[in-house]
């Protein structure tokens, strides 16, 4: 991983196999972003995405063991549970060129992944809601 730091912007370069949201803790925490956006392309070697299904509040995951094309990466920064905490979606695809879209539950990085990450001054945080099913932002 290589990371650079210019006033509130962070930029991230990750390399082969390396595991995307792992990573990404790893720069909140040695930066201490406590709130903060991403956007990134790249591909992966494996990637499980999810869709959120709002009657059962339950995510439903699907996995892809090939490489996918990375055509956008949008996410946020914030603390649960006092920690530093990723949520992060993705739009790929494969050779065929038909996208997913979801929820990144897991991926590891195929070629490169390159990411911007806007650094916010404030600390935004999530809250549990077991109701939902989900971890929503509270401002």
């Amino acid at each position: 991983m290589q990371v650079r730091a210019e006033g509130d912007t962070i930029v991230v370069v990750l390399s082969s196999a390396e595991e995307l949201l792992e990573s990404l803790r790893d720069v909140a925490a040695q930066f201490d972003i406590r709130g903060g956006s991403l956007s990134g392309l790249g591909s992966t070697s494996e990637i499980e995405l999810a869709f959120f299904d709002p009657e059962k509040g339950e995510y439903i995951p699907r996995l892809f063991h090939e490489p996918m094309e990375i055509g956008q990466l949008v996410g946020n920064f914030s603390i649960l549970d006092g920690k530093h905490h990723v949520h992060v979606h993705a739009t790929v695809s494969g050779p065929e060129l038909i996208a997913f879209t979801g929820h990144v539950n897991r991926a590891v990085v195929g070629t490169a992944c390159e990411i911007y990450i806007r650094k916010l001054a404030s600390e935004i945080t999530r809250i549990k809601d077991a109701a939902a099913g989900f971890n929503p932002l509270e401002l």
